[in-house]
């Protein structure tokens, strides 16, 4: 018999690990920077109109109460006394100061003694404004 008509098969390229770690790592870098710049635009929205507000006092108000079968709870937020120039006008008001924030990330901003904040509202919207405390 010849050893002609005997044929070896290519053997398949060995699967290079660090190579598809290194893209899977890639990958996944760029989807985090990715969601941490769309979550950065969304944190100020830019149809708002904005003022510095001078900050006079700040309190504590019930914000709503829930009730369950296992008793109730109360939501608190906070509340800010607010001066700020809006179309040319000084505006001295009580406004909403809490953000939607946890209440541990409120705490740690009352802890500053914020005396400035930003206050927000929608165009043509004045009556509904927000302050967010520097």
């Amino acid at each position: 018999m010849s050893q002609g008509h005997i044929r070896k098969s290519a053997q398949p390229e060995p699967v290079i690990w660090w190579k598809v770690a290194l893209a899977c790592v890639g990958l996944a870098f760029v989807s985090v920077a990715l969601f941490l710049v769309i979550i950065w635009f969304r944190s100020f929205p830019p149809a708002y109109e904005r003022a510095t507000g001078k900050v006079l006092e700040i309190r504590e108000v019930v914000d709503k109460t829930v009730d369950s079968l296992y008793g109730g709870k109360i939501i608190y937020g906070v509340e800010a006394h607010v001066q700020y120039v809006a179309d040319g006008q000084l505006v001295d008001r009580w406004m909403r100061a809490s953000d939607d924030l946890p209440r541990e990330a409120i705490i740690l901003k009352l802890a500053t003694h914020p005396t400035q904040c930003t206050v927000y509202w929608l165009p043509n919207h004045p009556e509904n404004a927000k302050c967010s405390l520097k």
